[in-house]
């Protein structure tokens, strides 16, 4: 083992109740000696399982003063990782070809944007997916657009068929046509049920010289946490908390009680449904086609689909597979899947002062995509949890080169949300970095190697804010920004180790690398949190991991100026280009101050942030800025609603930028 040590340098109280909940799960055991069983190991279930599942769950729940089939929120932290294998437009980066959802693609001469709905002062513009004829200097000219269900989020979507259908995934808005749900711990907040939401999948065929047209619709039950599309195959992880609340089991119910509020309870009322084009709900995945785990101590009640969709199928041929219990996380690899879940669980949302048990550990289960199968392989568990921050939580998870890198926490409390509050409030946990590789025996994911992290500096413990994966390597970042990076060489999965800092203070709220061994850094000018400065950005040159040095250096904009990289979800584009990488991302650029006296009427730019980094010299550039609107002094209507830079994309084909923004596609040319 290594430990990195001794190193120096110069939420509302309906969740509050909720996610204080823990239980002690079942003792663990690395599952590698053959005396002790893979408690990780998933069964599948026989008739019945599920409905025992749920109502041992329901037990559990009202004999720690909980009611037992209240509404709960599912609890997989934000959206699922999908690791380095593709940049968020689909182009492939390393690996196998696979594609993610975006909002904005090129198909040969077409490019689609996929605008979400957003409010005017006469109304509200709805969803759409567009289609535009890009002419040969790049400019664009409309075909047609299609309106979507305005009752439905676009999550993003995928083009398929050799570019003759575009499949569209949608959330149902949690407000649309709802009435809230007073909240028994708070009757003065009120929450909306998260069981009732509902995925929309959207089949529409596309030419050059058409408007989308509308071939299939599938509804389905439950939240959508991430997807894939290989070949023509689209795949779909999914969870799903049933509404159990007419099955009334108050907190505290003796287990007689229990027994008779739950006598009519089937398996019909626990699995998610589909529609196809407005027809008869049918379940979505049989119960001979789930799997449970004895060892779960979760307390959600909860199920993950994972579902694969022929998009070539005139019906939409699919098959799935589902886990009962508690999921935490999601990643995807290049042709795999792995859900986390937690054997001491907490459900609901906020989680930022929960206290967790000292012997937590983490159960993986890994399933495989195998052209319209979904396979499962095998479990395995960690030391640890996946910490206090949801945000996080699907990036703590890397696959590479078959083998599944995980970090984990292994204090009971610990730092997380943004500093200095929590700094100052919690001490610093421990982390582990845990090697899982499938053994092809057992369903077993059996740990490789562990590598025990401690940040210690100048100013005391630190605890891991992010890490970064990139491929053999992977990147510590700590809350204070002013502190270095730490380098890790994960080449040799059986011996991790700690290669050395890297003095990217500053630079590192997002770390992309390039070829030619160099990173390239995005962050901002604050040491404590709090509004930014500016955008920081930097070129560094890690090919020797112990004695990375920075090459150049550049700031955007002035105080208040902020990226998407900032968010849950990073988003950014790539392109290399003759021994260059381009790099686009939205941003909003506020200008410097430039004196005293009447301010400018404009403060500032939202668009496209362009970079250009030579990637034999390191040396970096920025490129024009693809503007979308303009931040006026004073009020700029539309800035967080039109304009919001959450629903914007960037995209780069051949040396013209599009920036997908306020219900349209912006266009720049050259530099």
């Amino acid at each position: 083992m290594n430990t990195l040590a001794g190193m120096s340098h110069a939420s509302p109280a309906w969740l509050a109740v909720a996610t204080a909940a823990f239980v002690a799960g079942c003792g663990g055991g690395e599952g590698g000696n053959p005396q002790t069983p893979n408690e990780a190991r998933l069964q599948v279930a026989r008739s019945g399982d599920l409905v025992a599942y749920f109502k041992a769950k329901i037990a559990q729940r009202v004999a720690l003063g909980y009611p037992g089939t209240a509404i709960t929120v599912p609890t997989v932290g934000g959206l699922s990782s999908a690791g380095s294998v593709v940049t968020h437009t689909g182009a492939p980066l390393a690996g196998a070809v696979v594609e993610e959802d975006a909002l904005i693609k090129a198909e040969g001469n077409m490019l689609y944007g996929l605008h979400r709905a957003y409010a005017t002062d006469i109304g509200r513009e709805p969803p759409r997916l567009a289609a535009m004829a890009r002419a040969a200097d790049g400019s664009l000219s409309s075909v047609g657009s299609t309106v979507l269900d305005a009752k439905f989020i676009p999550q993003g979507f995928y083009v398929a068929g050799g570019g003759t259908r575009a499949a569209v995934l949608s959330q149902l808005d949690p407000y649309a046509d709802r009435q809230p749900v007073v909240a028994a711990a708070d009757a003065s907040i009120t929450v909306l049920p998260e069981y009732s939401r509902t995925l929309s999948l959207d089949l529409f065929a596309i030419h050059k010289d058409m408007a989308p047209a509308q071939i299939k619709q599938m509804r389905i039950d439950g939240l959508l946490v991430g997807s894939r599309l290989i070949g023509n195959t689209l795949y779909l992880v999914t969870t799903w908390s049933p509404d159990l609340t007419r099955f009334t089991v108050p907190a505290g119910a003796t287990a007689s009680a229990v027994d008779a509020a739950l006598k009519d309870l089937n398996t019909a009322a626990l699995i998610p449904t589909l529609r196809v084009d407005g027809g008869q709900p049918q379940p979505l995945v049989n119960e001979a086609d789930c799997l449970v785990q004895t060892g779960n101590a979760s307390l959600s009640l909860q199920l993950t689909s994972i579902t694969a969709i022929d998009l070539a199928s005139s019906s939409l041929a699919r098959t799935s597979r589902c886990f009962a219990g508690g999921s935490e996380a999601v990643h995807l690899g290049a042709r795999s899947v792995y859900v986390a879940s937690s054997r001491q669980y907490r459900y609901g949302g906020d989680v930022a002062n929960a206290v967790f048990p000292a012997d937590s550990r983490t159960d993986i289960h890994k399933f495989s995509f195998r052209g319209a199968q979904v396979d499962y392989d095998a479990s395995g568990s960690v030391d640890g949890h996946l910490g206090w921050d949801l945000r996080r939580l699907p990036s703590r998870l890397n696959e590479y080169q078959n083998d599944l890198r995980v970090l984990t926490f292994t204090g009971k409390t610990g730092q997380s949300g943004m500093p200095p509050v929590t700094i100052q409030a919690q001490q610093a946990s421990p982390a582990l970095l845990t090697v899982l590789r499938d053994s092809g025996r057992d369903s077993y994911l059996g740990p490789q190697a562990k590598l025990p992290i401690r940040l210690r500096t100048a100013r005391g413990d630190q605890q891991i804010d992010n890490l970064f994966f990139a491929g053999a390597r992977a990147y510590a970042t700590p809350f204070t920004n002013t502190e270095p990076v730490w380098v890790l060489d994960l080449a040799n999965p059986a011996n991790p180790t700690v290669a050395g800092e890297l003095a990217a203070g500053g630079y590192a709220d997002h770390l992309v690398p390039l070829s030619n061994g160099l990173l390239l850094g995005v962050g901002k000018d604050s040491a404590l949190g709090g509004v930014a400065d500016d955008i920081q950005l930097a070129v560094f040159d890690v090919r020797n991991a112990a004695q990375g040095k920075r090459l150049a250096a550049q700031t955007a904009g002035g105080r208040g100026s902020i990226t998407t990289l900032d968010s849950t979800r990073p988003v950014l584009n790539l392109q290399a280009v003759e021994g260059k990488v381009r790099i686009a991302f939205p941003a909003r650029v506020y200008q410097a101050p430039t004196g005293v006296g009447t301010p400018p009427p404009v403060r500032g730019y939202q668009g496209a942030l362009r970079l250009e980094v030579n990637t034999t010299t390191g040396a970096l550039a920025q490129r024009s800025m693809v503007v979308s609107t303009a931040i006026l002094n004073g009020d700029t209507p539309g800035l967080y609603s039109r304009f919001d830079i959450a629903n914007e994309r960037s995209l780069q084909v051949d040396n013209v930028a599009y920036q997908l923004s306020g219900g349209q596609v912006f266009t720049r040319a050259g530099d």
